[in-house]
């Protein structure tokens, strides 16, 4: 059992070794970026991120969902730091990604010019901060939007910069390909290192590879675009003005249970690559990152996919840390945010921030008996900004000029709008958000910002990405 409780105190193993750097296949200079100065710290630790395209928090069986989605991750998080309640910045990979990678805000991203979805120069990536430490950079993308190269989704890459190796042949691909590449890279590889993989099980379609035996879909009469995992026609008919189609609960519950198989798969796929990386005991000297960009909507608030919200099935996420460091697991309920990954990384080993512009906080008082820094999570999506502080969820609407309060214990699918004039936690919470929309830049130019994010959302419908 991993105790849980908001920020512990631990035994810290300070016998960390050492690693060496990779063998690039394909290289990427990032030549048009600045240089970023090298940073002093202890000796250097790998550091692996796995993100899982697509995955909802309380879908796994690791936050309580009752089906057994993932069976490996519950036991491998039994050593490690699990966050209770994670958000992403975002409900969708772009600008999600960039936030995790940058620790910067959605806000930076949608502002970009048509086309550009990437990740500007002015702001470092972790590949960048790491690779001037003396790190060799890999990442594996399966991802159409996170790419280093153009792709029909994203025609103009951008998230290449700092990474030696981009490799992108997986694309679409299943997590059994992500790890096949992963792990021929690892084969030349010298430390530290960094290894980004990006999977995309269990992204629609629901669609788990044959050589997967589904546990949770059996049987289904219905809609063949239903039964291939397809909920396109349902956007077509909510977003487009397509076709009327009967959806039935039966309907719906059968995506679920294509999407909870997915999930199933990719655990599968997850403990493999562990197996695979503990036989060199790479894993023994590495820190591994796991969460995902976003979750997923299932007509709970009239919406199918994701991209259109900020509730809790949009951004909850998973997020689980690994650390050399570290003999026990703790869960951790306090809010935090993925634009929190990349100051933890750096402060878990000791590494100068060399004066990089975070907007996110180190983690590492959470879980080493210190106070939190920052009690809020902060979400931008469409017309949609909100925030969070673990318990209750506040939300913005600026098109609507409207805003709602749910309380995420009691409530978690936020069906039960409990705002009120007088209510002290829409007073507090709204307050918040009105600090971080000033600290972003984004109250003063709340129109420039709300039609930005709508730029974005149109340039994805129209790259085939959204419906």
């Amino acid at each position: 059992m991993i105790p849980r409780m908001g920020y512990s105190t631990r035994v810290r193993n300070c016998g960390l070794r050492v690693f060496v750097a990779i063998l690039a296949i394909v290289a990427l200079d990032g030549c048009d970026r600045e240089p970023q100065p090298e940073m002093t710290g202890p000796e250097a630790h790998n550091i692996i991120i796995v993100l899982v395209d697509t995955l909802r928090a309380d879908h796994m069986s690791l936050y309580g969902y009752q089906r057994p989605t993932t069976p490996f991750i519950d036991t491998f998080a039994s050593g490690a730091i699990v966050f209770e309640r994670a958000r992403s910045q975002s409900a969708c990979t772009f600008p999600s990604v960039n936030s995790l990678l940058t620790s910067r805000y959605a806000f930076d991203f949608y502002i970009q010019g048509e086309g550009q979805m990437g990740i500007p120069a002015e702001y470092p990536t972790v590949a960048e901060i790491l690779r001037a430490r003396g790190y060799h950079t890999i990442a594996v993308s399966a991802s159409p939007i996170v790419r280093a190269t153009p792709s029909k989704e994203n025609p103009n890459g951008g998230f290449g910069a700092g990474f030696d190796v981009f490799d992108e042949s997986c694309l679409w691909g299943d997590a059994a390909c992500v790890n096949e590449r992963a792990m021929e890279l690892l084969e030349e590889v010298q430390e530290p290192f960094l290894l980004y993989l990006h999977y995309m099980d269990p992204h629609s379609h629901f669609a788990p590879p044959a050589t997967h035996q589904n546990q949770f879909a059996g049987p289904y009469d219905g809609h063949d675009f239903i039964a291939a995992g397809d909920f396109n026609p349902i956007a077509e008919m909510l977003y487009n003005n397509g076709p009327e189609i009967e959806i039935s609960d039966r309907d719906l519950q059968h995506l679920v249970d294509l999407y909870d198989d997915e999930i199933l798969y990719f655990d599968g796929q997850l403990e493999q690559l562990v197996a695979s990386l503990g036989e060199d005991n790479l894993l023994d000297r590495s820190l591994l990152v796991f969460t995902s960009d976003h979750g997923e909507e299932f007509l709970e608030h009239g919406h199918i996919g994701h991209c259109r919200g900020v509730w809790d099935t949009l951004t909850r996420v998973p997020l689980l840390m690994k650390f050399p460091s570290i003999d026990d697991g703790v869960r951790v309920d306090a809010a935090v945010q993925l634009v929190d990954v990349l100051p933890t990384l750096l402060d878990e080993f000791g590494f100068d921030d060399a004066g990089v512009p975070f907007e996110g906080t180190t983690l590492r008082p959470l879980f080493e008996g210190g106070k939190p820094t920052r009690m809020y999570a902060f979400t931008d999506q469409s017309k949609y900004r909100a925030a969070d502080d673990g318990r209750w969820q506040f939300i913005l609407d600026g098109v609507e000029s409207k805003v709602t309060l749910y309380d995420l214990h009691a409530d978690p699918l936020e069906k039960n709008d409990l705002f009120t004039a007088s209510h002290p936690e829409g007073d507090r919470l709204g307050a918040i958000l009105n600090g971080w929309l000033k600290d972003t830049g984004q109250w003063v130019r709340f129109d420039e910002a709300l039609a930005a994010s709508k730029a974005k959302e149109e340039e994805l419908r129209a790259l085939g990405y959204l419906r």
